[in-house]
């Protein structure tokens, strides 16, 4: 049945290419059935699928998959039209599962994304025991908001665990005092209505089951992988020239047929790339809730909305160049994606060189920025605040501010890995409490017996000066700190 639905698509598309190749008209549809009535009810676009690779400025690749799904049970023959745009060429359109097409098109763009909403949690992290290290305790209380933000991968209450099979998810999650309802409910995707349920199970637990029911198909595995193909459509790849404006060249890709299914698309990804030199701007409709970003397991926020309207923009830049995606969930746009293209500027090139290197950036401002602030406010600013002649036994020389980051050192080991585990647990509020009475009660207390009291000033006027030390150094530090936060996109 699949097959000679596909087959009748393939035939119709070469139609449609032939007669754009006659007279190209402006792209106004990324598809539109023609169909009987009372068939139109029963069919819905399950999955729609396009790569967008701006190959130069005024030329775009484009691969598109889209799959057609029948709710019937029977056989139809289905008209199908895609209008490409002008100037198309080097068409190609081959019948191909899902999981085949993702293997050659998106994995790879799919997994820089991940990438890199790791590589910015790992470096805000890195950033963070970088202040630590250069006994900067004091201002944890400042880069709390940054951290419980989660680098906007933090979405509502996390799962204790999670089981998966070929066509449903269960998420274990604890109810207890503390949990939060609402957010719970917008997690997992259950209805409002069993709030009141939920608030009689407190103190147990609750297994959420997300099911895709589907026809049994006998898929064949492909020849390549020996994986099974997938849910079958068909990928169409053409390259596309784009129009030229004022403000850059520019590509509309036609989302905005969604409108006109009778069924919301159940799931639609498109992904823009771009090489090293050129970079683009990107007008997209928003849909739904807003569910960007990452959790703290590295998972795209979005998969847990894949049964209700929601959107999410992520992307990537890097040395490779630039890798843009908006999802959508559940929806019927009746807006288009209008990607503008520009060349790349220096500035632009700068930011991507952070962007590429941002661990190695956030290594070193740990490891020697933070260093090299606190050692010049312990040199520069300490015999000030208290005057050089107090110093009788010159306990302030440079290195002896070295005691602490030392003793820094050793904390971040133990008990600061133990620390950063509850953290990640669920445990934020709390571990942030303890790391910073931990760090800042230790370093003030060897202070207090190491040098205050071999100064000719009271322990008080001493220990103040101290913290404004402390405080002077590392503000610094969180400022360079929250730059690169800003450049890579955490904040």
């Amino acid at each position: 049945m699949m097959e000679k639905t596909l087959r009748w698509l393939s035939l119709f598309l070469l139609l449609v290419f032939a007669s754009l190749l006659v007279g190209p008209l402006p792209a106004k549809a990324d598809g539109g059935l023609v169909t009987p009535y009372d068939l139109w009810a029963h069919l819905r676009e399950g999955q729609q699928i396009a790569v967008i690779t701006l190959k130069t400025q005024e030329t775009a690749k484009v691969d598109l998959f889209i799959s057609i799904l029948d709710a019937t049970g029977e056989s139809h023959e289905v008209t199908f039209f895609l209008p490409l745009g002008a100037g198309a060429a080097d068409f190609s359109v081959v019948e191909q599962g899902i999981n085949v097409f993702n293997q050659q098109t998106t994995i790879e763009l799919d997994s820089r994304i991940q990438s890199y909403a790791l590589d910015k949690y790992v470096v805000l992290n890195t950033l963070f025991g970088g202040t630590l290290l250069a006994n900067g305790a004091l201002l944890v209380p400042l880069w709390a908001p940054l951290l419980l933000s989660g680098c906007n991968m933090v979405g509502g209450p996390k799962p204790m665990s999670t089981f998966q099979t070929t066509s449903s998810q269960i998420s274990i999650y604890a109810v207890d005092k503390n949990t939060d309802l609402e957010a719970l409910i917008t997690t997992t995707g259950l209805d409002s209505s069993v709030q009141q349920v939920l608030s009689r199970l407190r103190g147990q637990q609750i297994a959420v089951v997300k099911l895709r029911t589907q026809p049994k198909v006998e898929e064949p595995p492909t020849p390549a992988e020996g994986q099974p193909a997938g849910e079958p459509g068909i990928h169409l790849a053409w390259t596309a020239s784009l129009v030229s404006s004022e403000s850059g060249s520019i590509y509309s890709y036609p989302l905005g047929t969604g409108a006109s299914w009778s069924k919301p698309i159940e799931l639609t990804r498109v992904y823009v790339v771009a090489t090293p030199g050129i970079d683009f701007d990107v007008s997209y409709p928003k849909l739904g809730l807003d569910e960007s970003g990452y959790n703290k397991d590295i998972q795209s926020r979005i998969t847990d909305y894949y049964d209700k309207p929601a959107y999410a923009v992520d992307e990537a830049r890097g040395n490779f160049g630039r890798v843009w995606r908006a999802t959508y969930t559940q929806s019927n746009s009746a807006e288009d994606i209008v990607v503008t293209t520009r060349a790349q500027t220096a500035m632009s090139r700068i930011y991507a060189g952070i962007q590429g290197n941002a661990l190695y950036l956030a290594l070193i401002m740990a490891l020697v920025l933070g260093l090299i602030f606190w050692v010049l406010a312990w040199q520069l600013l300490m015999p000030r605040l208290i005057g050089r002649e107090r110093d009788p036994k010159k306990r302030l020389r440079w290195y002896y501010s070295l005691i602490y980051p030392a003793i820094n050192f050793g904390l971040i080991i133990i008990p600061g890995v133990i620390l950063f585990g509850l953290f990640n647990l669920g445990l934020a509020v709390a571990s942030l409490v303890i790391l910073f009475l931990l760090f800042a009660g230790i370093s003030i207390l060897v202070f207090n017996f190491v040098h205050a009291r071999h100064l000719d000033i009271s322990r008080g006027r001493a220990l103040v000066t101290f913290i404004d030390v402390t405080l002077a150094s590392n503000a610094c530090y969180l400022v360079l700190a929250l730059v690169l936060a800003k450049v890579i996109g955490i904040i």
